[in-house]
């Protein structure tokens, strides 16, 4: 008999009715303060943004969006040349990364071993922990100098192409902040990818194969058609992740807003703006017109990921099956099942999948053709793989000299002083993420409770909700904490910061626990219910204990996603001593080289316990679930 989940048909109804009068007094009320508490957090963000930036508006109108002046030295302020250079740099990105990722998720979804292709996403996904401030950190002190010596030269003297990369070669430039972009958003291009691929019916593929088709005819013409609603979501996704990049971005793209008239110039996007201007803005209007760039930033991060949920749900609700005309060898017709949605994409266009024709020399081009798009496929599984071994063996090699015993143990120092290390900094991100964490799991797995147990349009907007924020640029939370803490404390804090970081892994934590309370077999509840147990008792004894894999592994990557988080520190916090992630942006920026090979060491010990965070939530993960089983 197949597992039934709680939370959709008559069994839900069922259960709650033979336990109706047995639910615990305190769990219906628990889990909807818990639910109240998420929508709260959503309405807040929301409207601490828009009161923050209300002055501006005021001031300068609805002009404030596409008015092309920036200066805050002259009391000028409007975004529409930095809405020019967050479309152009985050644009430029999507070209870098929409083919690497794609071809990697095809490599790993297609064409590589089983082994080999467990191997390389961990590398991926793994690229996708590394915090935002180590990226920018090997792309400001590696990446910067060798595009100014080698790369922007090169570029600039291409035949045809060399006029998009005029002018002097700087190193930071827009270009350098794009490939940045690339860099942070192939994760999630290559694993939302290679799940809609891997969603593709099987029998699709072997209805092509028994036609004769190569390998990669059928990735080209029967999986990659099919599969294209959910690619679709998996670029719209990393085009918002790549928009409200901030901390990156801001060390490498030179922060001039002026109109870019070269790729390697230097520019400056929405969120850049806020790292570089928000401490130096004049209370009053200057700091609401610095809010204001970040409501723009909101509303247009929050479309683009609308859109791509929305896809991602359209792809994955594939309609009912349907045949597929499949042109086969001789004139007949064969028919295969596929998705409805792609019966009629095919339709429509008047394709269907073609036989390999007999006419000599076409299977050799066959196989020439497939041999070379697989060929690119991997290259491009490679070139996904490359930045994370190239930034894992500089921070080693640059951050070994300056590692030892006494730099984790001893505080951090003014500059000058000798015998400094982080352990203050340390101190400061366990005493604020442990805080964050604390405030966030109680909201998180309460949420989680009230999204299993409630059906309807309240619980799917909640849900809804949830995949949003977890797209928000994290400087924009950090804009929000500023606004309901440090504003009214008239002073940064710990709480603050904390706060932020709580806001950042509560949606993660919502979805998580969701998806790991509807794994639990809906049998065991029928079997606590037959026994005469409150709903209460079946959540804590049944649903929590079989869900806690995944309870256990979603908060510890929700915390290695925090652990690392930069911008909202910079609004929250008092010092960069109080923060490794601080500590890394502050040092990072010095010329002095001692203070670089500090936050190289800083840079190493976050990337560890990051990556470890990581490693421990998969092995807890396997772990509780093989001992379950």
């Amino acid at each position: 008999m197949p597992a039934v989940h709680w939370g959709s048909s008559s069994t839900r109804l069922l259960l709650q009715g033979r336990q109706g009068q047995r639910r615990g007094r305190a769990y219906r009320p628990a889990y909807l303060v818990g639910a109240a508490v998420f929508g709260a957090v959503v309405i807040a963000v929301v409207v601490s943004i828009a009161t923050g930036s209300a002055q501006a508006f005021a001031h300068y109108g609805l002009s404030f969006v596409w008015s092309g002046t920036w200066s805050p030295t002259t009391g000028q302020y409007a975004t529409g040349i930095l809405v020019v250079g967050t479309v152009v740099t985050t644009g430029a990105a999507m070209l870098l990364a929409t083919p690497i990722g794609l071809g990697a998720a095809v490599a790993l979804s297609e064409l590589v071993p089983r082994k080999v292709a467990a191997a390389a996403s961990t590398f991926v996904e793994l690229l996708a922990a590394v915090p935002s401030i180590v990226v920018g950190l090997w792309a400001l002190l590696v990446l910067s100098p060798m595009f100014a010596r080698h790369v922007e030269p090169f570029l600039r003297s291409l035949p045809v192409l060399g006029g998009a990369f005029s002018g002097p070669a700087y190193g930071p430039s827009i270009l350098l902040a794009a490939v940045v972009l690339a860099i942070m958003t192939l994760p999630t291009l290559v694993a939302l990818s290679r799940t809609a691929l891997r969603g593709v019916p099987v029998e699709d593929r072997e209805a092509a194969l028994a036609l004769g088709a190569t390998r990669w005819q059928v990735v080209r013409k029967v999986v990659l058609p099919t599969a294209r609603p959910g690619i679709g979501a998996a670029v719209t996704l990393a085009l918002g992740r790549a928009m409200g990049e901030a901390i990156a971005v801001a060390l490498v793209i030179g922060n001039r807003p002026a109109l870019p008239h070269s790729l390697i110039a230097p520019g400056a996007t929405l969120g850049s703006a806020i790292v570089n201007q928000f401490a130096e803005a004049q209370p009053g209007l200057g700091t609401s017109s610095v809010i204001a760039l970040g409501a723009v930033l909101l509303v247009l991060t929050v479309a683009v990921n609308i859109v791509g949920q929305m896809l991602r749900r359209a792809g994955a609700s594939a309609g009912p099956m349907a045949p597929l005309p499949v042109g086969a060898p001789g004139g007949a017709v064969l028919t295969i099942e596929a998705p409805a949605q792609s019966v009629g994409k095919a339709a429509s266009s008047g394709r269907a999948i073609a036989a390999p024709h007999s006419a000599e020399g076409s299977l050799p081009r066959r196989l020439v053709s497939g041999a070379v798009g697989e060929v690119a496929c991997v290259v491009a599984l490679v070139a996904a793989i490359a930045p994370l071994i190239a930034l894992g063996w500089y921070t080693v090699a640059r951050a070994w000299p300056a590692l030892s015993f006494g730099f984790l143990v001893h505080p951090v120092v003014p500059f000058g002083v000798s015998g400094g290390g982080i352990s203050t900094a340390i101190a400061g991100t366990a005493r604020t993420v442990g805080l964050a964490l604390v405030m966030a799991a109680p909201a998180g797995l309460l949420t989680a409770l009230f999204l299993y147990e409630r059906p309807g349009r309240l619980p799917a907007a909640l849900r809804f909700s949830a995949d949003v924020l977890s797209g928000v640029p994290s400087i924009i939370i950090g804009i929000f904490a500023f606004e309901v803490v440090v504003r009214p404390m008239h002073h940064p804090s710990t709480f603050a910061g904390a706060l932020a970081l709580a806001v950042l892994m509560l949606p993660i934590m919502v979805r998580a626990s969701e998806e790991a309370i509807r794994s639990v077999p809906v049998d065991l509840q029928e079997a606590g219910a037959a026994l005469g147990a409150a709903r209460s008792r079946v959540v804590r004894s049944v649903v929590l204990r079989g869900s806690l894999p995944g309870l256990i592994s979603g908060n510890l990557l929700a915390l290695a996603r925090v652990t690392g988080e930069t911008a909202p520190l910079l609004f929250t916090l008092a010092s960069p001593a109080l923060a490794m992630s601080l500590l890394i942006y502050t040092n990072g920026t010095e010329p002095f080289p001692s203070v670089q090979q500090e936050a190289w060491a800083t840079a190493f010990v976050l990337l560890a316990a990051v990556l470890a965070l990581s490693a421990i939530a998969r092995g807890a993960a396997w772990t509780l679930t093989r001992r379950a089983r």
